[in-house]
């Protein structure tokens, strides 16, 4: 039988409110497509994704490049092909940037080699030749900066190229394309466009042959080593003892860069969470693996065809019944970019990786606000907050207001809202109290902090 106070892994919460750090930068507030375009609903007009869903889930991040679009098969299929990619690439930046995010540019997309498209049977320097390719990014280069696309422009210089999806050639033949790529983009774009890789769907560490194999390709040529460092994390919720874990990751890459004497640079997992993970138990254990970690992170999309272009990543639905509605997910983003306000608290869990916490507190105000999540768990979940007296607001409280919301999954469809488990005042013993969190599955949690309002009214 379960033990009382114990989680079926034994995790307990905890959050020292003494300890404090910067500003939250949500750091995993990313999504891969998800932004409709037109170019993707050709012949019809795309339906328009209102700003109040994209900047209440904090989007920071969009990371496209025109994707399986079949009206327009990318370069290797003929200039139009590309043109109709480029446009809708286009739409995506021109939204993102309006809505103060950062891009994420995707080429190997624009070329046509997006893992659906047939017509992609040339690759970049076959057969040693990289003429073509040469052509490609000068066509790309000079559509960039007619559009005005250099500014918050970061390019993925290849997608996952160790796994024959998306580069079916050797892995010699794709270091020479991002050699050859990486030179012709710094030399034109200047150091204000950042370049990331190698964007693997695996991840560094000292067993990876392949990472072993770039990190030596960028010792040796030291003028193409990345701005930024990015690979994905997509195993799934079968990972064996709660893998899949950014943080294991960000140490792994560590130890490559230390093999091969590689510089720091910040890190971008921009594919995370597998088609089982988006729910909201697990997209809150990301986003805090995220925090934890230092590693920026761009959530996964799963749709296909225009499916792919209408749903912010499986935060929202409805794009094609005519009106937008939010998923258990999207209230996940929400709470985690525009309530969590403040400083960073030290939070975390015991016991097992997979639980953790992300908290924040408002110092002036004495609000604290704690995501919980886990991957699969259910049960028991105490979470403790000490150092209650360090918030000037809780100094001689001997009870605080504690308000603890579930964000359901409710099986990937319609979420209106957060529901209410608890709103009552908890009891301060020794300058901590203990919250109870009985976790249900795929459901994440939400702990409000504050001052009783008669407390306050005094």
């Amino acid at each position: 039988m379960q033990a009382l106070g114990q989680s079926s892994l034994g995790g307990q919460g905890y959050v020292d409110l003494s300890v404090k750090g910067a500003a939250p930068k949500h750091l995993g507030a990313g999504i891969l497509y998800g932004v409709p375009n037109d170019a993707a609903y050709t012949p019809d007009k795309a339906p328009v994704l209102p700003s109040d869903l994209f900047n209440g889930a904090g989007i920071n991040v969009v990371r496209a490049g025109g994707a399986q679009i079949k009206a327009y098969p990318g370069f290797v299929s003929s200039l139009e092909g590309y043109k109709g990619r480029f446009n809708s690439t286009l739409q995506n930046y021109r939204y993102a940037r309006a809505h103060g995010a950062q891009f994420v540019l995707l080429p190997h997309d624009l070329w046509g080699a997006d893992s659906f498209n047939a017509a992609a049977k040339v690759y970049p320097c076959d057969n040693g030749n990289c003429d073509l390719y040469g052509k490609f990014l000068d066509q790309l280069i000079s559509d960039l900066k007619s559009n005005d696309m250099l500014f918050g422009m970061h390019i993925d210089i290849w997608n996952e190229p160790d796994i024959q999806g998306f580069w079916p050639r050797s892995q010699d033949q794709w270091i020479q394309q991002y050699n050859y790529a990486y030179r012709k983009y710094r030399a034109a774009l200047g150091p204000q466009v950042l370049l990331q890789g190698p964007t693997t769907s695996s991840q560094p560490n000292s067993g990876n042959v392949w990472w072993q194999k770039f990190g030596a390709n960028i010792k040796a040529n030291p003028d193409v080593q990345p701005d930024i460092y990015s690979f994905h994390q997509l195993q799934g919720r079968k990972a064996a003892n709660c893998g899949n874990d950014p943080v294991v990751s960000v140490q792994g890459l560590e130890d490559v860069k230390k093999a091969h004497g590689l510089p720091d640079r910040p890190v971008q997992i921009n594919e995370y969470a597998g088609s089982d993970e988006q729910t909201p138990a697990y997209s809150a254990w990301f986003l805090e693996r995220f925090e934890r970690s230092g590693a920026w992170g761009q959530r996964a999309n799963w749709g296909m065809w225009h499916g792919l272009h209408n749903d912010m990543a499986k935060l929202v639905g409805g794009a094609d019944q005519g009106a937008f509605y939010k998923l258990g997910d999207w209230h996940v983003y929400h709470y985690y970019t525009q309530v969590q306000r403040g400083v960073v608290a030290r939070a975390g869990a015991t016991g097992s990786n997979c639980y953790d916490l992300y908290a924040t507190q408002e110092p002036d105000s004495g609000l604290i606000h704690i995501l919980a999540g886990t991957r699969g768990q259910t049960g028991a979940y105490p979470v403790v907050v000490s150092s209650l007296g360090s918030v000037a607001a809780f100094k001689g409280k001997t009870s605080l207001r504690v308000l603890v919301n579930e964000i359901p999954y409710n099986g990937g469809g319609r979420v209106d809202g957060p529901v209410t488990v608890s709103h009552a005042d908890v009891a301060v013993v020794d300058d901590k109290l203990t919250v109870n969190l009985d976790m249900k599955l795929d459901s994440a949690y939400t702990i409000d902090i504050s001052v009783p309002p008669a407390a306050a009214a005094r």
